[in-house]
């Protein structure tokens, strides 16, 4: 049978030889490195051009007085790979020059003035003296000072103070320094200065992750958002979907599960753009796949692509946006490890209110007695169940059977530096993780490597190779639904008997019995993910890159249910025989992507060039078999089963993806800016003639905020207005094959009466399907106000058209499916808005306050003459949102004046003994013998009767009106804290079937329904109690639920140790905190949690976890 990693022998090896060669050549790098070697070979050359030349072979700059330099003799220097020290010493050999080399400045002097050489030139004649601080008045060290039109310059010590000799009394000074907004400032009349630097707003230096490359934040023109990893805390995160949650205006994340390794979320950008899959396209590093699989701690950062203008340079993928993940890479600093670890306690956020067994029997007696039929439970039985004693009369909980606290722990390591030619980044991840339910436990190991090495003159040629690998393990009962159903259980079942069997509940099975005799599936998920790239400079501006990247991803998973057996209560057992399903998937993809790019900087233009090709292939395969008979409960291999009772299955697909794109994007400047962009793709999913597609998009801005007429308005630092139009593809549909005929074996037929084996065509192919394509217009605007407050809002209009949908056929065509039509249309607008507010008070508290909002709305505008398209409660229907809930609107009940009976004004006749009959002019419901207390349904066509074909109606819509989030982060004196609040608003969820209809199967009842409707007691909008399912299980809006809600998402307090004292310890940081994540749930929905999946109708939703964690960060 498979292993954890079968049939990738040759795939290792490639990778070990791989890494071998890397590994050789970054040592060789690496060696070189920590001391610059530079090559110079001419006679008779001034020291000025020398001093040039080792500006450009190295990364150190040169400070000078020109005049010093301009009279000096020229020299001549053969020398090869010599150390940039060896370079100077001959330089200045038996000349009246010396020099000092502070970080990677390096100071010219004359040796005659080396009483005076620090970081200032000498040979002047006025000094001038001062000190740097930030606007609290805090020194800063290493800020460049610079005589305005010389190269005379120094930078402040650790303190914050320099001395520089300056040319005249009248110079001007320019101080900069990275995060602070540079200034001017005279030296006329002073000789001592205290100069005070304004933090920069992060949005003017702040470089974001775009298509294939990076661009400076202000010059954007497209809707783009960053999520930072270190600004969400240290929250327990364990799926990396799940960190969008609330952190970007106009993505709607629902984490649906609580699932020990199945807690991830599903992403919606925009609302929903096509009635197929919606999913945004995922790059992670630059290689598509799924956000969950990356640990989160290995993140740096997500952008959202939100508009077509961002998205269009990925074309047919780019539809339902995009999402570019950015891992941790390290960077030219010497080496650091860095470790995260914390341990968790889980419990669900919310379990249903249900009742005692006291009120069940009471209430079940009621609904036999309303159904016709006679009480089940006697008053002796009810006595018992109120007594407890007996084992056999017991008063269960089993939701909390079956969900319990949970244990969690997780751990990272993280080593990372670099030089000048080497950078580098090892990460390790493990995470161990318990769930609530019974039976489910995940543990996953990660690994990833990142490194990038610097080659030829000027570093021109770059190689990078990222490298991840994981395994995790999933392990639940072998029937999950069933456990989830049966935590759902009537109390008054017994769990076991008095000779310590499990009993059968309602004669069927005990599955938390056969949970703890064996039933396991397992699921092993193995994974490679590798990317090598190659980065070479061609000329100044020019640069060809190209990458090449392989994925593979195997889930192994074994499901066995044990030889097991239950007692059944009137005497007798039932016997489960041992069986077992092993199945095996593999998917594999390729990508190969070249890139040439230009940038081109003439005066106030700037241009911006790109070309690309790329090339994409996968793979899928999956088998499966199935025996049972097995012996015992402990021999779980496929071979040691009855091989009579087999059965196998296996399904194989492939997928290709060809692309041509580019971007042209200019600015003037620094105000005017232009982009536009174009792909063109083909798809192996459609026919021949319908497979390429070309999807262009053009955006504009204008930074008003850098207008003459601006300049004077001080208290705005940024203002920019930006447009944007598009149209983007989409060809993830939900068949690879749709334009082809697909053969499906399984089509068995009688021949003489023997079953022949047989394929057949069991689906009808249309090749004239094509892309379904979305046009989007975007309008947008950024500001910095007052230096500490940003704003962002856009609004936009997103159309779908040219949807696929399998439109119903006549019967007479055959029981085929019906083939893919162009034929369906979806609109999605909306606006967004984002603020943020940071402030440094006097007594050095820090605060950072941002929130978002998001208003979306979302309609199927057509769907070729069919609507409605009816699945189960929901349908699509022209006008409403996609997969609204479809069903019939209550009007209230029935109540006893809505009828009559014989004898009417007889008193003796019991509500229990009457016939009644509807008054005229009240509305009735086919098929449906209403009663009094049972629910009435509004008659929306007023023909007098409610039917199902002409008074169904949208009772519901499962995706928000609103999405909105808030964040505080609060930091003083080595305390941090930090709230984060996440809701939605305008959002149904639809419940039926266990607990929430009355005495669904053998399932418990809402403790609600204590407030029915009875004779006694008509004022209550719960209908009377019933057996009769043909009247409780009617799609309606009483069982809709509001499903709105506010959640303290996180809380989080945490101290950072002094740095005095962990300087003893040789520790850079030591910070522990404790967090609680979905502490508090505000909403009205009655059921587990108001994020149950989109779609779920019944109450085997995997509840949400409340996890309270402690841990520390430490850096070394």
């Amino acid at each position: 049978m498979p292993t954890a990693w079968p049939d990738c022998t040759s795939i290792i090896l490639t990778m070990k030889l791989t890494a071998i060669f890397l590994i050789a050549a970054f040592i060789q790098v690496s060696a070189k490195s920590f001391s610059q070697q530079v090559t110079i070979r001419q006679k008779n050359i001034s020291i000025e051009k020398v001093l040039q030349l080792i500006e450009d072979q190295s990364s150190y700059h040169f400070l000078f007085k020109i005049n010093d330099l301009s009279s000096s003799r020229n020299v001549s220097l053969e020398l090869t790979n010599a150390s940039v020290e060896q370079v100077l010493d001959q330089c200045f050999k038996n000349t009246p020059f010396t020099y000092k080399i502070i970080n990677r400045t390096i100071l010219v002097k004359k040796a005659m003035d080396l009483t005076g050489l620090g970081i200032n030139n000498s040979l002047v004649l006025q000094k001038i003296q001062g000190i740097v601080t930030d606007e609290k008045g805090i020194p800063l060290p290493g800020v460049t000072i610079k005589v305005k039109g010389t190269t005379t310059g120094t930078v402040t010590d650790v303190n914050g103070k320099f001395l520089l000799e300056i040319p005249d009394a009248n110079s001007t000074l320019i101080i900069s320094f990275v995060g602070f907004t540079s200034q001017e400032v005279s030296t006329r009349g002073q000789d001592i200065l205290t100069i005070h630097l304004r933090e920069a707003p992060k949005d003017l230096s702040e470089v974001v992750v775009v298509g294939y490359g990076t661009e400076k934040k202000v010059n954007l023109t497209g809707a783009v958002n960053t999520v930072n990893m270190e600004d969400l805390g240290s929250r327990p995160l364990t799926s990396s979907s799940a960190a969008l949650q609330g952190q970007v205006p106009g993505v709607y994340a629902l984490q649906a599960s609580g699932k020990a390794g199945g807690d991830g979320a599903t992403i919606n950008i925009r609302g929903v753009g096509t009635l197929n899959n919606s999913d945004p396209l995922v790059l992670i590093d630059g290689l598509p796949g799924s956000m969950d699989d990356v640990n989160p701690a290995d993140i740096q950062s997500f952008s959202v692509l939100k508009d077509a203008a961002s998205s269009a340079i990925y074309g047919s993928r780019a539809a339902n946006g995009v999402i570019i993940v950015t891992t941790k890479r390290g960077s030219n600093k010497k080496v650091k490890l860095s470790y995260d670890t914390y341990w968790g306690v889980q419990d669900p956020t919310a379990l249903p209110k249900t009742m005692n067994s006291v009120q069940y029997a009471t209430l079940y007696n009621e609904a036999a007695i309303n159904t016709g039929q006679q009480a089940k439970y006697s008053a002796s039985d009810i006595a018992k169940y109120a007594n407890g004693s007996d084992i056999l009369y017991p008063n269960t909980n089993y939701l909390k059977v079956f969900y319990n606290k949970a244990n969690m722990q997780n751990h990272h390591l993280n080593l990372s530096g670099g030089t000048d030619n080497l950078n580098y980044a090892f990460m390790l991840g493990y995470l161990d993780q318990d769930g609530i339910l019974v039976g489910n436990t995940y543990n996953r190991y990660t690994f990833r490597s990142n490194l990038d090495a610097y080659f030829l003159k000027d570093n021109r040629l770059k190689l990078s190779a990222n490298i991840f690998g994981s395994r995790g393990t999933t392990q639940t009962s072998s029937n999950e639904w069933q456990a989830k159903w049966y935590a759902n259980n009537a109390p008054i079942w017994p769990l076991k008997n008095a000779a310590g069997e499990y009993v059968a509940v309602n004669g069927e099975n005990n599955y938390y019995g056969e949970i703890m005799a064996g039933s396991l599936s397992t699921n092993l998920k193995s994974q490679i993910n590798t990317i090598f790239g190659a980065n070479y400079r061609i000329l100044n501006g020019l640069t060809a890159e190209l990458s090449y990247g392989y994925s593979w991803t195997q889930n192994h998973g074994k499901s066995f249910n044990p030889n097991f057996t239950t007692a059944k209560l009137g005497g007798g057992y039932n016997v489960n025989v041992a069986n077992l399903t092993d199945q095996n998937a593999q998917d594999s993809q390729t990508q190969l992507t070249a890139l040439l790019r230009y940038v081109k900087n003439f005066k106030k233009h700037n241009i911006n060039l790109l070309a690309g090709y790329s090339q994409e292939e996968f793979d899928s395969n999956w088998v499966s078999a199935y025996r049972s008979g097995f012996v015992n409960n402990t021999q779980q291999e496929i071979a040691l089963g009855d091989a009579s009772t087999q059965t196998n299955n296996s399904s194989a697909s492939a997928l290709g993806l060809e692309s041509y794109f580019g971007r042209l994007g200019y600015s003037y400047a620094d105000k005017y800016l232009f982009e536009a962009n174009v792909r063109r793709d083909g798809s192996s999913r459609f026919a021949k003639g319908k497979q390429w597609g070309a999807f262009p998009s053009f955006s504009a801005g204008w930074r008003l905020g850098q207008e003459d007429f601006m300049k004077g308005v001080s208290w705005i630092s940024n203002l920019k207005i930006r447009g944007s139009w598009g149209k983007l593809g989409n060809q993830n549909i939900n068949s690879r094959y749709a334009a082809s005929q697909v053969l499906s074996s399984g089509q068995n037929y009688s021949l003489g009466g023997t079953l022949a084996p047989g394929v057949a065509v069991t689906s009808l192919a249309n090749a004239n399907t094509t892309w379904e394509t979305t046009t989007q217009t975007n309008i947008g605007i950024d500001a910095s106000l007052f230096n500490n407050f940003t704003i962002t809002a856009d609004y936009f209009w997103k159309y779908t058209d040219n949807i696929l949908l399998q439109v119903p056929i006549p019967i007479t065509m055959g029981a085929y499916a019906p083939p893919y039509q162009n034929v369906g249309k979806v609109k999605n607008q909306g606006i967004e808005f984002m603020a943020s507010y940071k402030k440094v008070f006097d007594n050095q508290m820090k605060l950072n306050v941002t929130m978002n909002i998001s208003h979306i709305t979302n309609k199927v505008t057509d769907l070729y003459g069919t609507s409605p398209i009816i699945n189960g409660v929901k349908a699509l229907v022209e006008g409403s949102a996609v997969n609204a809930f479809y069903g019939y609107k209550v009007a209230g009940l029935y109540q006893i004046s809505d009828f009559t009976w014989q004898n009417n004004s007889d008193p003796g006749i019991t509500p229990a003994g009457r016939q009644y009959v509807l008054k005229p002019g009240v509305v009735s419901v086919d098929n449906y013998s209403a009663l009094p207390g049972d629910l009435k349904f509004a008659d929306l066509n007023g023909d007098g009767k409610v039917t199902m074909d002409k008074d169904r109606t949208v009772i519901g819509k499962q995706f928000p009106d609103i999405a909105y989030s808030a964040q505080v982060n609060l930091a003083w004196k080595g305390f941090d804290f930090t709230l984060f609040l996440q809701g939605v608003q305008g959002i149904n969820g639809y419940q039926s079937l266990e607990i929430f209809e009355e005495f669904s199967g053998f399932s418990n009842t809402g403790i609600w329904w204590l407030n029915r409707w009875t004779p006694d007691h008509t004022n209550t909008n719960i209908p009377r109690l019933t057996l009769d399912d043909a009247r409780r299980t009617i799609a309606s809006s009483y069982y809709m639920e509001n499903a709105s809600y506010l959640r303290v998402k996180s809380i989080e307090l945490g101290y950072t140790l002094p740095a005095k004292l962990l300087q003893r310890m040789k520790i850079g940081n030591f910070r522990i905190y404790g967090n609680v994540q979905n502490a508090f749930t505000f909403t009205k929905f009655k059921g587990y949690d108001p994020e149950q999946p989109v779609g779920e109708t019944r109450a085997e939703a995997y509840p949400q976890t409340r996890i309270f964690t402690i841990g520390a960060n430490v850096n070394f």
